[in-house]
C-alpha cells in the first residue's frame, strides 16, 4: 500500500478522534489541552501556542493520526494517537510521531511528552519515549495512561 504523511487541519482530524479514539468522550475534544508534563493544567496554553496536525493517507482515507502543542517554552505535547486497525503493524505511528518529534525540534525545545494509554505505550517506546510514571486511572476518560517523555 501507498501511504502519504501529511500535515492537516484539526477538522480533519476531530472526527477520527470523535469517533475512533474517543468514542462517547465526556468532557469537549479541543485542538490542544491545558496539561501539563508536571501534572497541573495551565490555561495560558490556549493562548500562547498553535497546535499542529499530522495524518496518514492511503489514497483519500486517513489511517493514521497525531498532533503537537507546545505546553511552555520547552516542552512539546504528543496528543491523540490513533492508527486505523487495519493498518497497524505498518509503522504508520513510527510516522506521525515522527513528525512530531520533528515539529518540537524544528521549534528548538527539549522534550516530546505524552499520556499514552497502556495499549499504545509501545507506539511511542518504538520511538525512543521512555516511560516516567506507573499506569494510572484516576483523572484520565480512557485508562489506564502513563506519563512518557523524550528528550531532545
Amino acid at each position: 500500500m501507498q501511504y502519504e504523511l501529511r500535515e492537516v487541519e484539526f477538522s480533519e482530524v476531530l472526527p477520527i478522534w470523535a469517533i475512533k479514539l474517543w468514542p462517547g468522550r465526556e468532557s469537549p475534544i479541543k485542538s490542544m489541552s491545558s496539561m501539563t508534563y508536571d501534572r497541573n493544567f495551565d490555561m495560558e496554553i490556549y493562548d500562547k501556542y498553535n497546535p499542529y496536525f499530522w495524518a496518514v493517507f492511503c489514497g483519500d482515507m486517513i489511517v493514521a493520526v497525531n498532533s503537537g502543542h507546545q505546553t511552555n517554552d520547552y516542552e512539546f505535547r504528543s496528543r491523540g494517537l490513533y492508527t486505523n486497525p487495519a493498518h497497524r503493524g505498518e509503522g504508520l505511528a513510527k510516522q506521525v510521531l515522527g513528525a512530531t518529534i520533528a515539529k518540537a525540534k524544528e521549534l528548538k525545545l527539549n522534550r516530546v511528552w505524552s499520556v499514552p494509554r497502556q495499549s499504545s505505550v509501545y507506539a511511542y517506546e518504538s520511538v525512543g519515549f521512555k516511560r516516567t510514571s506507573d499506569w494510572f486511572d484516576e483523572g484520565v476518560e480512557f485508562g489506564p495512561n502513563c506519563y512518557v517523555e523524550l528528550k531532545i
